[in-house]
Formats: C-alpha cells, sequence, structure tokens
C-alpha cells in the first residue's frame, strides 16, 4: 500500500507544529526531547511526575524555572518560532512531533523548500461512530470560506445556525452551532442523525460540511490523541 503524505512548506511546517502544541494538553515527554534539539543542548526539561508543567534549566544558569502547562506550551511555541531551522532539523523535530516518516524535501514545481511527512492515514476508515461531532469541540473553528460556499449554494438552513462575531477586523469570526434566534450553543450539531437500522452516525451536510470537519483526523496522531475510533479494528456504537 502506498505511503500517503504531505508537503509542507518551512513555514506550514512550523504552523503545523505550533498547532499540535495548543491542541493537546502538554506534551511534556515531547517537549523534553525536542527542546535540547533545537536549542542545541543548551536548554533541557525536567518533568515532575503527575504535573503538567516542567522545570527550565538553561545551560550556565544556576537556578531552574517551573512552567505550568499553559506557559510551557507557550514557551516551546515561541522556541518553534525563534529556531534558526534548517531542513534537516525541521525533518527531524516534524517525525518527533507527528510520530511519523518525516523527510527534507524541495517541491519541484515551486521551488520551496520544507519537509515531506507521511500521514499514516493508509489504514483509516470511518466507522460512523459520531465521536468527533459530538465530543470535540470546533464551534470556533467555521471559517469565511466555509460561510462564503454556504451562501454561494444557497444554504440558509446552515448559515442559520452559524453566528457572526465582529470585533472590528476586516472579516469577523463565526461560530457554530448557535440557536436560531438566540446566542445559545446548541447541544449537538443540528445536522448530526443517527440511523435506526445501523445504529451508526451520518451527517447531514456532508458534501459542504465545515473544512475543519472534512479535513479531521489530519494525521494518525491526531486521530489517537483526540478519540477517534479510525484505526481500530472493532468498535461497539
Amino acid at each position: 500500500m502506498e505511503k500517503e503524505s504531505i508537503f509542507l512548506t518551512t513555514q506550514e511546517a512550523i504552523a503545523a507544529i505550533i498547532s499540535d502544541f495548543r491542541q493537546y494538553e502538554p506534551q511534556i515527554i515531547l517537549f523534553s526531547g525536542i527542546l535540547p534539539l533545537i536549542t542545541g543542548n543548551r536548554i533541557h526539561l525536567k518533568r515532575e511526575p503527575g504535573k503538567t508543567g516542567a522545570w527550565v534549566n538553561r545551560v550556565g544558569k544556576s537556578h531552574m524555572k517551573w512552567l505550568d502547562g499553559p506557559e510551557l506550551v507557550e514557551t516551546m511555541c515561541n522556541t518553534i518560532v525563534q529556531t534558526p531551522w534548517h531542513n534537516d532539523l525541521l525533518a527531524a523535530v516534524c517525525a518527533r512531533v507527528f510520530r511519523t516518516c518525516a523527510t527534507p524535501h524541495e517541491d519541484q514545481s515551486t521551488g520551496n523548500s520544507g519537509v515531506r511527512i507521511e500521514t499514516n492515514m493508509e489504514a483509516f476508515r470511518c466507522r460512523r461512530c459520531g465521536f468527533c461531532c459530538r465530543f470535540l469541540d470546533y464551534h470556533n473553528q467555521v471559517t469565511a470560506e466555509d460561510v462564503v460556499l454556504w451562501k454561494a449554494s444557497g444554504r440558509n438552513d446552515i448559515l442559520k445556525w452559524v453566528h457572526e462575531i465582529n470585533l472590528g477586523g476586516e472579516t469577523p469570526d463565526y461560530r457554530a452551532w448557535v440557536v436560531p434566534g438566540t446566542q445559545k450553543q446548541a447541544e449537538t450539531c443540528p445536522f448530526l442523525e443517527k440511523e435506526k437500522e445501523s445504529r451508526q452516525w451520518r451527517c447531514q451536510i456532508q458534501d459542504v460540511k465545515p473544512a475543519i470537519c472534512r479535513q479531521y483526523p489530519l494525521n494518525r496522531k491526531h486521530a489517537v490523541m483526540s478519540g477517534c475510533s479510525g484505526f481500530k479494528k472493532e468498535v461497539t456504537f
């Protein structure tokens, strides 16, 4: 079976790493392995069992600094942004972050350099368990592109469940799914239904569902970390 992979430019890979760091609980073991790698062994982490933070130890400094979970994540994100990347280092870090094979690569069509990452999605099969729709919080992930698509398609049935938030920027933010005529968040996705015979779940807007839904899961790690059953052999509904 041919391995599925995606090419990311350096900037896209950096953004993907930061997104990974921010969407899960602090991955302290991962951070402990990456930090010396990207700082040339100048900075190390010391973990404490059962805690979501860690001690930061800088070479040449006599004292250590404690970073709690959120602060630790943001410190890692800032360090990623400030790292002077080269392709071999980027590939090594991506391999650890995404738990897969990553290799330096140059896109021949654009000349952009970056990294090619195996998604490990060949064995994935949607079990229609409804887990992602029922339990993952993507309510703030509706994009302007989603709204443009729905407007162009005349999908007012979808648009009435989307709340527009204008904070004074060039483009508004959007939130789904909000009960029409209220500010109340719907308890479940209004376009998800359970089939009586199969006991499986079905998306009623499959062809035009939000991009965040179409893209889920991004890779095998994303599936495993977020509770998706798409790689399990047997599933009980």
